[in-house]
């Protein structure tokens, strides 16, 4: 690597747009019904990230819910756990959600609160042993699907909590935990048949729904309102998730396979553990074959009906680094021509493509996809350009901070001084993952200049 990242960052042969600032003004308000943020009293380059990291540390307990027993839809569930959000004028988001749990959790650890990631995995254990899965949350109308299956690296999350305090029962913790994964893995994720009928081209897997909508696949995703699986046309919001095998998810299900290989080998089961190490190098082939467009320098989203590559660009492109599915040469590929199209002033952008109503889309930048392209980045040795991700979303959540005296679902990366795109859900505060997240790459930043 060479180079420093500067008011003008430039590392090797990646350049990007000088980063962002708030403008010098002194602004006070937002203007009633404005679309645009007026921007804070005080600027976060006065104040840096201190303020928000307060409001976050005394907004957990804002957001810890008990609800053992079965009411109405909610499904009880052993222990606390953690929403995304409160709103007492608009209670959506009142249940534990599953991808949201491990990016919330990231900001708890090494903190009082980081018992609820604990718990938070026994909550998730629980409903594999009545459902045989993880529902996208804890409503009994969310059982037709999932969301994004983040369970093992919940699990390492915690298992590496009670190793660090040398608890006692911490293999066997990490032995139940791990089969009730693979049995997750197996019944859901794996299955042929309804009502998990998500393997369908090459061993590689869709998102589903018992339904078999494709709007609620799209949901499953976590990615619902978006432009990817031909959502990016006129009258097609709900998209053809079913038809494709979607670069995302077909990177966690390696990562979860990975994961198996490594318990299993911390625990003495060598030939489980070298099977699952082979499912996931057979995985990673095949995502490598059908995904990866040379001439693009990308990985795609599959559609398996017509066995051709969406043209979406999307951050989901950048997942195969996070999990390690990517050749060197892939990456170095995609950070030397794609970056500096997704990187914009406030963080990473979720398309490059607007497309009014789609929240998953240009010019929205999200928590959990700074976290993942960051970690990918990491991982191949692209350490400055992870750290200018970070600083680019911090810097843009502090600023919207100063101005709204919370955090929020979702930004607007391109002008980080406007509102993003609402999509269905508007402006939701909080906000549970947007928190995790910003603590964990504070920590990182703070690290780096150490």
């Amino acid at each position: 690597m060479e180079g420093t990242p500067k008011n003008g960052f430039a590392v090797g042969p990646v350049r990007v747009a000088a980063t962002w600032e708030p403008a010098p003004e002194s602004w006070t308000h937002r203007r009633e019904g404005a679309d645009v943020f007026e921007g804070p009293t005080m600027l976060p380059a006065q104040t840096g990230y201190r303020p928000a990291l307060e409001y976050i540390t005394g907004f957990w307990d804002r957001l810890i819910r008990f609800h053992p027993h079965d009411t109405g839809t909610l499904i009880g569930l052993p222990r606390p756990y953690l929403v995304p959000a409160t709103d007492p004028a608009r209670p959506l988001f009142q249940e534990m959600y599953y991808w949201d749990s491990y990016f919330t959790s990231l900001g708890v650890v090494g903190t009082p609160h980081e018992w609820l990631v604990l718990d938070m995995t026994e909550n998730m254990a629980a409903m594999v042993a009545r459902f045989g899965f993880i529902p996208n949350g804890n409503r009994y109308y969310f059982t037709s699907r999932s969301q994004p299956p983040f369970f093992t690296m919940m699990i390492r999350l915690a298992h590496g909590l009670k190793a660090a305090r040398g608890d006692a029962d911490a293999d066997e913790y990490l032995r139940h935990m791990m089969r009730l994964a693979v049995r997750e893995h197996e019944t859901c994720w794996l299955g042929e048949k309804h009502p998990h009928e998500r393997r369908k081209y090459r061993g590689l897997s869709r998102y589903h729904d018992i339904n078999y909508s494709d709007f609620l696949a799209s949901c499953e995703s976590g990615w619902d309102h978006s432009t990817r699986c031909d959502g990016d046309r006129p009258g097609t919001e709900s998209g053809r998730w079913m038809d494709f095998v979607p670069v995302c998810l077909n990177s966690i299900l390696y990562a979860r396979e990975a994961d198996f290989a490594w318990a299993l080998g911390q625990l003495g089961a060598a030939d489980e553990s070298r099977y699952w190490r082979e499912q996931a190098e057979e995985r990673a082939r095949t995502v490598r074959e059908l995904m990866w467009d040379a001439e693009k320098g990308f990985f795609f989203d599959f559609e398996w009906k017509r066995e051709e590559r969406c043209r979406v660009l999307s951050l989901a492109g950048f997942y195969p680094l996070w999990a390690g599915i990517a050749t060197q040469a892939q990456a170095d590929e995609m950070v030397a021509r794609w970056l500096p199209r997704f990187l914009l002033p406030g963080g990473l952008v979720t398309s490059l493509d607007p497309f009014p109503g789609r929240q998953w889309a240009y010019p929205n930048g999200w928590a959990p996809l700074q976290w993942l392209a960051a970690s990918g980045l990491d991982r191949y040795g692209f350490h400055a350009e992870a750290d200018e991700v970070r600083r680019r979303w911090c810097d843009a959540c502090a600023h919207g901070f100063a101005l709204l005296g919370t955090m929020l679902e979702k930004y607007n990366v391109a002008e980080p001084h406007r509102e993003p795109e609402h999509g269905v859900y508007g402006l939701v505060e909080g906000f549970g993952w947007t928190n995790g997240v910003f603590v964990d790459f504070v920590r990182k930043l703070e690290a780096g200049r150490a």
